[in-house]
């Protein structure tokens, strides 16, 4: 009896036991309006809210149902429909041939940054892509991972121009033409594949040599840089040159014009001095 005393005094059977009387009390009607309740509140789980630099993609069993703009939303609820909620304004970055680690550790990656040019030379190429997502539905449908799908494209698009360009001008001059190739060819392949991303910036971040030659690349690349230089002088000299060759040719025609003049009007006066004498 002690024991039942207790049990009975337990706040939370109390409560138990104040809830069943209820219950009892109510009779049919609670279990009719239990059901709408636990309607309610599944269809009170459809409410959502999407954030302003975010678009929501609706599954309607899994296929594509709808696009939902910034604000908030109602859908019908889980398992009949889900939600996913992509951030279309990130401006995101990939990186081809390198990570970082930390905020100033630099891991090069040589199976991705190794690769040949048309002249069959290696080169170590890195690469860094700025892109966000231009299009959700097909960020989600087209594609099971788009940005392991841009990494890859990324890395094929760059080792497929840097194949069609020789060594010295991947080295030299011939960057920004890479870098516009990579883009072109990098978009093309994204747009085949429909993967709702678009390019914000393509940038070659080094192209060298691999370690165990670059000393002799380097000389190769100053001595390069050397012919530039003495050509550029050579034009400049040549260029400074010409023009006095030309204005001292000018001034011996003029004086050797002054000089004719000057012997024929002298010849003529001494024409005539020897007629007036002859006379």
């Amino acid at each position: 009896m002690r024991g039942g005393s207790q049990f009975g005094s337990d706040p939370f059977f109390s409560a138990l036991q104040k809830i069943s009387n209820w219950i009892r009390k109510r009779g049919s009607f609670f279990w009719l309006l239990l059901p709408m309740i636990l309607v309610g509140l599944w269809l009170s789980t459809g409410i959502y809210v999407v954030n302003p630099r975010e678009q929501g993609v609706i599954r309607l069993f899994g296929a594509y149902s709808s696009i939902a703009d910034p604000g908030l939303h109602w859908r019908i609820p889980s398992p009949i429909t889900s939600l996913i909620l992509v951030d279309v304004e990130t401006i995101r970055t990939d990186r081809i041939g390198f990570r970082t680690e930390g905020a100033d550790r630099l891991l090069r990656l040589a199976d991705e940054s190794l690769m040949l040019t048309t002249d069959n030379s290696i080169v170590e190429a890195q690469l860094v892509v700025q892109y966000r997502v231009g299009d959700p539905r097909d960020f989600v449908f087209q594609v099971q991972n788009p940005e392991s799908v841009l990494h890859t494209s990324a890395e094929v698009a760059l080792r497929s121009i840097v194949g069609r360009t020789d060594l010295v001008s991947v080295l030299t001059v011939g960057r920004p033409a890479v870098e516009r190739g990579t883009r072109d060819f990098l978009e093309n392949l994204l747009r085949d594949y429909k993967a709702g991303i678009i390019l914000t910036d393509v940038k070659l971040q080094t192209v060298d040599p691999p370690e165990q030659v670059k000393d002799a690349f380097q000389e190769v690349t100053r001595a390069l840089e050397d012919e530039t230089r003495l050509e550029n002088e050579g034009l400049a000299y040549r260029a400074d040159q010409i023009p006095k060759a030309q204005g001292q040719v000018q001034v011996r025609i003029r004086g050797a014009a002054a000089y004719q003049r000057e012997q024929i009007e002298r010849a003529k006066g001494e024409t005539n001095r020897f007629l007036n004498l002859l006379s």
